[in-house]
């Protein structure tokens, strides 16, 4: 009996994991490690959604086919939207296309300006904190987070890395004021280079102590040019995810799940939520093989 490379995928390792990161961004493993998690954890369809790098992704792509999984090019990039971060999973991207590089290397470059940014108005109050110690400073990428986090740990400022995350909103330094791209350019940015886009665990970042509230807004922000939504994700209320999957069937949109896996840096593993392929609508992005 002949099948598909996708039926075969389904049989030997059932599970879908679209939204990963590693050490590239700020998980702790590497993509290497990642794969061996796949295929531990009966993953069969795959994704490295670095926050605004490729490397991870690139680099996962042939781990991914030597070990019979489905991989699907991806990054997570940040976006805004009426003063609100959104981060925005494109998948099935041509990595290779300039402008998306264009887009990922400035969205990364405003990332980080937001650390460099924080250690500037540190300094007056930590004279063991400078920039030119910052840009000089490394880390083990292995530990997770990123490297404002282990510097301001390593410089006595705070106990943990996650420590680090309220020195930014102390220090007014937020998201808001990064200097990202809307929403709808990102979007349209995506779908230029081949991609789709999807919207990464909107239950994390719109409100949804108002059910109907939240599926207005979710409403509006699928119209600026969201081709799915992460409707299965770790953290997402049973009101959350049923909300997500009304919509997706009414505007037939993709429906996909990921863990937000970050190794030790996080609380979930790869393949999470034990997702059948089944239960998701991918579209194109796995088209049958025959």
């Amino acid at each position: 009996m002949h099948y598909n490379v996708i039926e075969v995928v389904y049989l030997d390792k059932p599970f879908v994991d679209l939204h990963i990161h590693s050490f590239y961004s700020d998980g702790s493993m590497s993509p290497e490690e990642i794969v061996e998690a796949a295929v531990a954890n009966g993953v069969g369809t795959l994704a490295v959604t670095d926050h605004d790098t490729l490397e991870g992704c690139i680099l996962a792509e042939s781990l991914c086919r030597e070990n019979g999984i489905h991989f699907i090019p991806a990054a997570e990039i940040n976006a805004l939207d009426r003063g609100i971060n959104y981060h925005l999973l494109a998948y099935g991207v041509d990595v290779a296309n300039v402008q998306f590089k264009d887009l990922i290397s400035h969205t990364r470059f405003m990332l980080d300006e937001m650390s460099v940014r924080l250690v500037e108005l540190l300094q007056p109050d930590f004279p063991q904190v400078s920039l030119d110690d910052f840009f000089c400073y490394s880390y083990d990428r292995t530990l997770g987070g990123w490297k404002a986090l282990h510097y301001f740990m390593d410089r006595g400022l705070t106990q943990s890395l996650k420590d680090g995350f309220m020195l930014y909103p102390e220090y007014g330094v937020s998201y808001s004021q990064a200097g990202f791209p809307s929403v709808s350019a990102v979007s349209h940015r995506i779908r230029k280079a081949g991609g789709r886009t999807v919207l990464a665990h909107p239950g994390e970042m719109i409100d949804s102590s108002d059910i109907s509230a939240f599926e207005d807004e979710l409403r509006r922000i699928i119209a600026l040019g969201i081709d799915g939504i992460e409707c299965y994700y770790p953290l997402h209320s049973q009101h959350v995810t049923q909300t997500c999957l009304d919509l997706c069937d009414e505007f037939d949109l993709m429906i996909t799940a990921g863990s937000d896996c970050h190794g030790t840096f996080g609380r979930t593993r790869v393949g999470e939520m034990d997702i059948h392929l089944d239960r998701l609508r991918l579209k194109d992005l796995i088209a049958p093989e025959e």
